[in-house]
C-alpha cells in the first residue's frame, strides 16, 4: 500500500509543473484578452482627457491642464499629441505667445487678436493696465517685456512689469517651479522703477511684500527703511 501511495504522489508531483504552467497562460491570456478588449475604451477616455487639457489650456489653467495631458499619455503611452500638450503647457506657462496656434484651432480669435496686439511692438500702457486688471497679466507681460526693452522704460512701465510678473507668481495655475522666476523678475523691475524715480512709494511697498513672502528679513528691513524715510519726507 504504501508503495502504491507513493507512487501516487510522484504522479501528483510530476503533473503539478503542467497544471501551474497551464493557470500562468490562462492568466496572460486573460490580461490579454482584457488589454485588447479596453483599447477602444482607453482611446475614447484618452480623447477626452485631451479634450479637458485643451479646453482648460486655453483658459490658461496650466496645472489643471497638465494633469489631463498626463491622463492621456498614461492611457495611450507615446501618443504624440499628450507629448506635445504637456511640452505646451509648460512652455506657455512661461510665454503665453506660445498658445496662438492652439488658440487659433480652438476659434478664439478675440483672445488671439488680443495677444496679437501685445505683441506688435508698440509700448501701451493703458491697454495694459486693463488687461492687468482683467486677469490678463500674462498678456500684458508681453507688451511690458517690450515696453522695458525697446520702449520708454519710464517708471510706470517698470512698475506694470513688477506687478505683472508678481500677480503671475500668486497664479494657483501657474507650476509652482516658475513662481521664483516671476518672483525674482518682480523684485527686478520694482528695483528698477525705484531706481527711476527714488520718491515713489509705491514700488518699495511692493519690494517689502515680496521679501516677506520669501521670509527674507534683511531685505525688508533695507526697504522698510527707505519706505519710512519717503514718508518723513512727505510729513
Amino acid at each position: 500500500m504504501d508503495k502504491i501511495k507513493n507512487f501516487k504522489q510522484k504522479q501528483n508531483l510530476h503533473h503539478l509543473p503542467n497544471k501551474l504552467l497551464k493557470i500562468l497562460l490562462l492568466i496572460i491570456g486573460s490580461l490579454i484578452f482584457l488589454y485588447l478588449v479596453t483599447i477602444p475604451w482607453r482611446a475614447y477616455v484618452c480623447r477626452k482627457n485631451l479634450e479637458q487639457g485643451e479646453n482648460l489650456l486655453v483658459e490658461r489653467k496650466y496645472t489643471e491642464a497638465f494633469v489631463h495631458f498626463q491622463k492621456a499619455e498614461m492611457l495611450e503611452p507615446g501618443d504624440w499629441k499628450s507629448k506635445q500638450r504637456l511640452e505646451l503647457s509648460k512652455k506657455a506657462a512661461k510665454d503665453i505667445l506660445e498658445l496662438r496656434l492652439l488658440l487659433k484651432e480652438k476659434n478664439q480669435d478675440e483672445l488671439t487678436q488680443i495677444i496679437s496686439d501685445a505683441d506688435s511692438k508698440v509700448c501701451n500702457l493703458e491697454t495694459d493696465r486693463v488687461l492687468i486688471d482683467k486677469g490678463l497679466a500674462q498678456v500684458a507681460l508681453v507688451n511690458l517685456k517690450f515696453c522695458t526693452s525697446d520702449g520708454p522704460k519710464n517708471y510706470d512701465s517698470w512698475l506694470f512689469l513688477g506687478i505683472t510678473n508678481q500677480k503671475l507668481s500668486e497664479d494657483n495655475y501657474i507650476f509652482k517651479e516658475l513662481k521664483p522666476d516671476y518672483r525674482a523678475e518682480a523684485k527686478r523691475a520694482f528695483e528698477e522703477a525705484y531706481k527711476v524715480d527714488p520718491i515713489a512709494k509705491t514700488a518699495p511697498e511692493y519690494l517689502i511684500e515680496l521679501y516677506k513672502t520669501d521670509n527674507n528679513s534683511e531685505k525688508v528691513d533695507y526697504w522698510q527703511h527707505l519706505l519710512d524715510n519717503l514718508n518723513k519726507i512727505e510729513k
